[in-house]
């Protein structure tokens, strides 16, 4: 099989190597870039991503590429996003303020509750349960672990939710939107089944 062409988004976040080597392991050609013609010819693409949302996006826009974005998950062609890059693929996110994302999927993004007694950031293994079929699910196991690292997480219709986990409530950890893709995790963190995840991707 050839190797897929993926355009790994770099809006000036932290995290990107080992992302890119996770892609790399799994067969893709990968190409990190901040260039919209890059982005616009790559066979897919992926926004990954830590940190604040106001300020990652922020910097999508003074490089120019909330529209290329917008524009490529309009085209039919597979994206993704990860972790914080999943969050910047909705509508709306409260954290720290009020922000507007790409809107690629509707919801919006809050923080985990106070009070429940849980740790926030929510860090650490959790298991992911399946809540419809999914490409990217292939050759995985329904509840296997994965490792996340956030303090927010994405309210949204059942209907885009391809996996959950819980932390006190049930939350978003994979979904997905026609060609448009989340994980909430860190697929290069979690071993086979976040490798499996991204190989499913590269066969979208």
């Amino acid at each position: 099989m050839k190797a897929s062409k993926v355009a790994v988004v770099d809006y000036r976040t932290s995290n990107l190597l080992s992302i890119v080597k996770a892609l790399q392991k799994v067969g893709a050609e990968v190409e990190m870039t901040q260039d919209a013609e890059v982005i616009n010819n790559a066979d897919r693409v992926v926004l990954p991503g830590v940190g604040a949302f106001g300020a990652a996006m922020r910097n999508i826009e003074s490089l120019g590429l909330r529209e290329v974005l917008c524009q490529f998950g309009r085209s039919g062609k597979p994206l993704i996003g990860i972790c914080l890059g999943m969050q910047l693929m909705f509508d709306v996110s409260y954290e720290q303020g009020k922000h507007a994302g790409l809107g690629l999927v509707h919801g919006d993004v809050v923080e985990f509750p106070s009070g429940s007694g849980l740790k926030v950031p929510h860090m650490g293994w959790n298991q992911v349960g399946f809540r419809k079929d999914s490409t990217l699910f292939h050759g995985t196991r329904d509840n296997d672990y994965a490792y996340f690292v956030h303090s927010y997480y994405v309210r949204t219709d059942d209907s885009f939710v391809a996996g959950s986990t819980d932390y006190g409530i049930p939350f978003p950890a994979v979904v997905e939107s026609g060609n448009i893709f989340g994980i909430q995790f860190h697929p290069e963190k979690s071993q086979n089944f976040g490798l499996k995840i991204l190989e499913n991707f590269l066969r979208v």
